[in-house]
C-alpha cells in the first residue's frame, strides 16, 4: 500500500504494533516476537541516531560521538584511548578518529603514558572544558524531556532492558571474535 507521496506503508495492524499498543503486540505469535523486537529495536535506534543529530546544539559543528567524548572528559579530565572506547562501545580505529578530529580542533590532547609507551591518554582542553560548561545543561534538559514519556518506573525498566541487551549482545560478539 502506497501512500499519496508514494512512499510504503505499513497495514494498520502493522502501525498499531509499531505504535506499541499493548493488545496489538499480544496478538503477534510468539515465535515472531524476536523478529519483531529486533525491528522495533532498529526503527528506534535509527530515530534516535537522527534526534540526536539534531539535537546537538548549534555551536557544536562536531558529531555526536564526539560531543559524548567530550562530556565523558569532562567528567573524567583524561582516559586512556582504550577506556574511551570501552565506555562509548566503539572499536580502536573509531575512537582513534574521533581523537584526531578533536585534537585538531584543540578540544583534546592526546600524550604517551608514562608507564608504557603503547598507551595513550586523552585529555580533556580548557577550551573543550568551557563548550561542555555552556553546552551539556541543554543537551541534559533535552535528553530529560525526550524521557519524560515514560514514568519513573517505566525509565528504570527501560535501562534495566536495555542494559540487559546490551550485554547480551557484547557477549555475543565476544564469543564470535
Amino acid at each position: 500500500m502506497r501512500d499519496r507521496e508514494g512512499r510504503l506503508t505499513p497495514p494498520e495492524r502493522m502501525k498499531r504494533v509499531f505504535s506499541g499498543e499493548l493488545e496489538a503486540i499480544k496478538k503477534v505469535p510468539k515465535n515472531k516476537r524476536g523478529p519483531l523486537a529486533t525491528a522495533v529495536t532498529l526503527r528506534v535506534s535509527h530515530l534516535f541516531s537522527r534526534w540526536l543529530e539534531r539535537m546537538v546544539d548549534s555551536q557544536w559543528s562536531g558529531s555526536a560521538p564526539q560531543l559524548m567524548l567530550i562530556a565523558m572528559l569532562s567528567r573524567h579530565k583524561s582516559l586512556t584511548m582504550g577506556e574511551a572506547a570501552e565506555l562509548l562501545d566503539v572499536t580502536p580505529r573509531a575512537i582513534t578518529r574521533l581523537v584526531d578530529g578533536l585534537e585538531k580542533s584543540g578540544l583534546v590532547t592526546r600524550q604517551s603514558s608514562p608507564h608504557d609507551k603503547r598507551v595513550y591518554i586523552i585529555s580533556i582542553t580548557a577550551k573543550a572544558e568551557a563548550l561542555a560548561k555552556e553546552m551539556m545543561p541543554k543537551h541534559e534538559k533535552q535528553m530529560a524531556e525526550l524521557f519524560s514519556v515514560f514514568t519513573e518506573a517505566e525509565l528504570i525498566e527501560y535501562l534495566r532492558l536495555n542494559s540487559k541487551l546490551a550485554e547480551h549482545l557484547k557477549n555475543n560478539l565476544r564469543k564470535e571474535n
